[in-house]
């Protein structure tokens, strides 16, 4: 009796962790990209965001926040901003007359919050400084590091 036991719990187990093992995949896809999703829609506008201008705490309106506003060409061409790329975000370069840096998650998250990038150095004004959660910033880097 105790090992027909024992080995209906074993099969229980390894039944449960096979299914552990192969719904985990299927389920962080799905998360990713729903991020992925909520990324796009916050550079393109599609999801809005509060945000200000440095030293300014009026709420700028939905349609001046964008990121494609600025950052939407990837060549670089036509844009205000740099591109929002994993290319350019990645390169360990001199950005604003400082020295070389490259942004990870915290960084970028740091620039959009609060205007100051990898080095310390404070953005123009002209950059909002937007409102934004850590899914909502953790969203926006999955995305543009995509690009």
């Amino acid at each position: 009796m105790t090992r027909a036991l024992n080995r209906a719990a074993f099969t229980l187990c390894v039944t449960a962790a096979v299914f552990l093992v192969a719904v985990k995949p299927a389920a962080h896809g799905a998360d990713s990209s729903q991020s992925m999703e909520l990324g796009r829609e916050i550079f393109s506008g599609q999801h809005a965001l509060a945000a200000h201008l440095r030293d300014d705490n009026r709420m700028l309106h939905d349609n001046a926040v964008r990121c494609i506003n600025c950052h939407g060409h990837a060549d670089n061409a036509a844009s205000f901003g740099p591109p929002l790329t994993s290319q350019y975000l990645l390169s360990d370069i001199r950005r604003r007359g400082g020295p070389p840096s490259r942004y990870d998650l915290r960084s970028f998250c740091r620039v959009l919050n609060v205007g100051v990038d990898p080095t310390g150095i404070v953005l123009k004004k002209a950059m909002p400084q937007y409102a934004l959660s850590d899914t909502e910033c953790a969203a926006l880097w999955s995305f543009v590091m995509a690009q």
